[in-house]
């Protein structure tokens, strides 16, 4: 039997990707903090760090003089340009794009129309919005370090795999990261849409107890408690529950799912033309738009009393209409928590940030 050992190579390489890391996570550091906080002697944070320099990775930037003559701090922060990762976000609401560089600035979008209606058309159109990426990254001159894939439906992120994508009824699961990753060779993160728009945030905001709901024609949930993202089978589908409110009894009625009741599902209109018809026309659906904005705050009042965050997201195409949102959040007047309706939110973004992160133990250096 082989005698399994760390190679000097294998443990120079955890090292670089260790420091690497802790620059990511911080955005800005010095050298003497990354010794401090990590137990690396000098000697080995001043080599990694040499490195990470020299091949683009990592720069450094002079702070501002605080008065003491002769001393000039240089900190360490992500390259914002040179090396970039790819997001996808695969939705039936649509495709979308970003590409960004180690320091998380956007530095290319791109959307694409969702035509797929079966699972090897959603792959192909996936594969074709991600070919348009690498090439406008090669005609820039950028090296890809990675990229990460947002997906709707029931998605296990820990092994790579889609169980299941909503309007496509002969879908078979599939190891979406296996797949990527061998038709393009590059390390491949995948994660539910809500949990990746969630990661973006919390990139950019450190939010440690946080809600976020995406609301399009579905509906996905996510939820971070003390920093870190619940749910490691990402199935927090709040959609699929089935209790829906008779007004006539005060009754919960099993009679459908939430999404039908509670989304852009619940407008006729969505369901004959389109999202887009209702979202050029918000004021012709208004009455339609804040009742599914009450059947939705019935979900959301119970998600919050459940986990009690700091501060609830509502995204997607729902949230760009106020005759929804209003009707929606109007159920936490009073409540002590933070509520954003924030229409931007990426899960493309929040794809390739967290590419970044899990790509770093696996990347050749």
């Amino acid at each position: 039997m082989a005698t399994k050992y760390v190679t000097q190579t294998k443990l120079k390489k955890n090292t670089i990707a260790d420091i690497f890391g802790f620059i990511l996570d911080k955005g800005k550091t010095a050298r003497r903090e990354i010794e401090r906080e990590t137990g690396f002697s000098w000697g080995t944070v001043s080599a990694s760090v040499a490195f990470l320099i020299e091949k683009g990775y990592v720069v450094e930037e002079k702070t501002e003089s605080d008065g003491t003559a002769g001393r000039v701090t240089l900190l360490l922060k992500p390259a914002s340009d040179g090396i970039v990762s790819i997001g996808l976000d695969v939705n039936r609401s649509g495709f979308s794009c970003k590409i960004i560089a180690l320091d998380a600035s956007v530095k290319k979008s791109i959307d694409a129309e969702f035509t797929a209606e079966t699972r090897d058309e959603l792959l192909r159109q996936s594969e074709e919005l991600c070919r348009a990426a690498l090439e406008w990254c090669r005609d820039e001159g950028l090296r890809v370090f990675s990229l990460g894939i947002a997906i709707q439906g029931s998605v296990n992120g820990r092994l790579g795999v889609s169980m299941k994508f909503p309007g496509i009824t002969e879908w078979t699961p599939i190891n979406i990261k296996e797949h990527f990753s061998c038709t393009f060779h590059l390390p491949v993160y995948l994660g539910h849409d809500p949990k990746c728009m969630l990661l973006g945030e919390m990139s950019l905001r450190r939010c440690n107890d946080c809600l976020l709901f995406r609301v399009d024609e579905g509906i996905g949930m996510a939820v971070s408690l003390d920093g870190r993202i619940l749910d490691d089978t990402e199935r927090f589908e709040l959609g699929h529950t089935v209790a829906v409110w008779d007004d006539r009894g005060g009754r919960c009625q099993k009679q459908g799912s939430l999404e039908e009741y509670g989304s852009l599902s619940a407008i006729p209109a969505v369901r004959t033309k389109g999202a887009d018809a209702v979202l050029s026309a918000p004021k012709a659906y208004a009455a339609e738009l804040a009742r599914a904005g009450e059947y939705f705050a019935r979900a959301l009042y119970n998600m919050y009393t459940l986990f009690k965050p700091q501060r609830i997201i509502i995204t997607g195409k729902a949230s760009r209409l106020e005759c929804f949102t209003e009707s929606s959040i109007s159920i936490l007047k009073g409540e002590d928590v933070e509520v954003t309706v924030d229409p931007d939110n990426s899960a493309a973004y929040g794809a390739a940030v967290e590419s970044i992160k899990s790509a770093i133990k696996d990347f050749v250096f």
